[in-house]
């Protein structure tokens, strides 16, 4: 039962230690530091990923992007398009091409070469910004016998031109595929059903012609806005469809971006999270220096702030009974005098003030007596024990204080 009973006082005691320990206000306060510390990592870690996918959305260009372009037949010699393109980026590189369907009609098949142009187009220049572009330029009646008007690469005739710089220009040729007339009718033979079927299909060529090869602008200039496609072949040129595809060539940080998304999303996120914790960190300890070194700078050293006393206003409270500390053999003893904590040897009793030098008491005397109770009295106040000077115990002050008013009693 002995046993059991220790066991029990021992386990009553541990978890007594450890409540003491978690209601500690140490404990209260690294417990509400945490929370808050949790709480703020979390919400800027959020920020951080928001923050991420900004950065991925404004530094990573579209690998594909593939405009479609509506020819404008009637108006000039050559029939062309203009479309607008977004998210072009400074020092990248970018394959375009354009991409021509076109039927399988005896104009085309006899056409033979033809160039097919594109301008890439800057924003409006600022002096240009009222400007208005006026109507396109009346149809052109013979356009069809004059082919070889028609191969001109200037294109500054449109009013499209007047106010935007031209960043890039090319022109390549582009050629209707030869077939064998015996070839070509044998497919459509075997293909006879599928043709029906998909006659649009069936009866149509799409042209690629590359126009631009890596091609990149300088960091910091003008990047394209607008692109113009010509067809100088005439207005007798059938199409069915046309587009622009540029394709950006992607390296480096971009690359492993694009390529390992899900990595690089939790390195630059940690990465960001990361500089605002030590950011957040920072700023709350120039915040805690500020606002919380007012205090102990305000306080001058050996005074307090009330009645401007000594720091050792606590040795007040410490009993004046003189001690006398023994020592070697060959030294005098230690002897401790009350009130003045003057720390002398015995040798030096001789030259102490003997009570026939004194002056004589009158009412000067007695109105130090008087004053010397009012500050026991005080002190009375701020303790409630004082050091007994004998040994580590304590003495009630108040067996203190009677002797000596009786001892300026009696002097008086």
């Amino acid at each position: 039962m002995e046993e059991l009973r220790d066991g029990v006082r021992e386990l009553k005691s541990s978890l007594s230690d450890i409540y003491n320990a978690l209601t500690s206000k140490t404990a209260q306060k690294s417990l509400l530091y945490t929370i808050l510390f949790t709480s703020a990592s979390a919400v800027l870690y959020g920020f951080a990923a928001v923050s991420y996918l900004v950065f991925y959305h404004n530094y990573l260009p579209d690998q594909i992007t593939t405009v479609p372009v509506y020819l404008q037949y009637g108006y000039g010699v050559n029939p062309y398009g203009v479309a607008t393109i977004r998210n072009i980026k400074d020092v990248q590189a970018y394959d375009i091409s354009v991409s021509l369907t076109l039927p399988r009609s005896p104009p085309n098949l006899e056409r033979g070469n033809f160039m097919v142009a594109l301008q890439l187009l800057g924003n409006p220049s600022p002096s240009s910004s009222s400007f208005r572009a006026p109507p396109p330029p009346p149809p052109v009646p013979d356009a069809a016998e004059n082919s070889q008007a028609k191969m001109s690469p200037d294109l500054l005739r449109t009013a499209l031109l007047a106010d935007r710089p031209v960043l890039y220009f090319a022109a390549r040729p582009a050629l209707m595929p030869y077939a064998d007339p015996l070839v070509s009718l044998a497919s459509r033979v075997v293909f006879l059903v599928y043709h029906v079927l998909f006659p649009h299909d069936a009866e149509s060529t799409t042209l690629v012609v590359d126009v631009a090869e890596r091609l990149a602008f300088s960091k910091g200039g003008p990047v394209p806005t607008t692109l113009l496609v010509e067809l100088q072949a005439g207005q007798d040129l059938q199409v069915y469809k046309a587009q622009v595809t540029l394709t950006a060539q992607l390296a480096g940080l971009r690359y492993f971006m694009y390529k390992y998304w899900v990595t690089a999303f939790l390195l630059f996120t940690a990465l960001f999270w990361v500089c605002e914790v030590v950011f957040m960190v920072l700023s709350f300890t120039a915040i805690a220096s500020i606002f919380g070194g007012g205090d102990s700078q305000g306080k001058v050293p050996g005074k307090s702030g009330a009645g401007g006393r000594a720091d050792g206003e606590g040795l007040d409270l410490m009993s004046d009974t003189e001690r006398t500390f023994p020592t070697s053999s060959k030294q005098q003893p230690l002897k401790y005098e009350s009130q003045m904590g003057i720390v002398k040897s015995e040798s030096d009793e001789a030259t102490e003030v003997t009570a026939a030098d004194l002056p004589p008491v009158g009412r000067g005397a007695e109105a130090d007596d008087e004053d010397d109770y009012k500050e026991e009295a005080k002190y009375d106040d701020e303790a409630d024990f004082r050091d007994s000077g004998i040994g580590t115990s304590y003495s009630d002050h108040t067996s203190q204080s009677a002797p000596r008013r009786r001892n300026s009693r009696r002097g008086s």
